[in-house]
């Protein structure tokens, strides 16, 4: 509970980081960031999102922290997987998160 006020916090500030530089050793990329996801994304995950209500922030920040095995796909997977149940890929969004897909079934 504490991780997730603490990421309402930052959110609330409202602050935009110009990164002036590429930060190759933690994956930060140059430019405008905010500062909660500059922080979600590169330093610790704090999530937030004002349409959740704290318990669902916390359910998420707890699932990134909690689980004793975790196992992330790569987009090949999930396009192999797509093809062998007969979904059409139509995007495919990779970020740190995970793999977010929309598929069809081909007729």
């Amino acid at each position: 509970m504490p991780l997730t006020k603490l990421g309402i916090a930052l959110s609330k500030l409202d602050v935009v980081v110009d990164v002036p530089e590429d930060v190759q050793l933690l994956g930060i990329p140059k430019g405008p960031i905010n500062l909660q996801r500059l922080i979600y994304w590169h330093v610790c995950k704090m999530y937030y999102r004002p349409e959740y209500s704290l318990d669902e922030m916390s359910h998420v920040n707890f699932d990134w922290f909690a689980p004793a095995y975790c196992h992330r796909q790569s987009p090949e997977e999930v396009r192999k997987w797509c093809e062998e149940v007969g979904l059409d890929v139509r995007s495919m969004k990779v970020e740190e998160a995970g793999i977010t897909t929309e598929a069809v079934r081909t007729v």
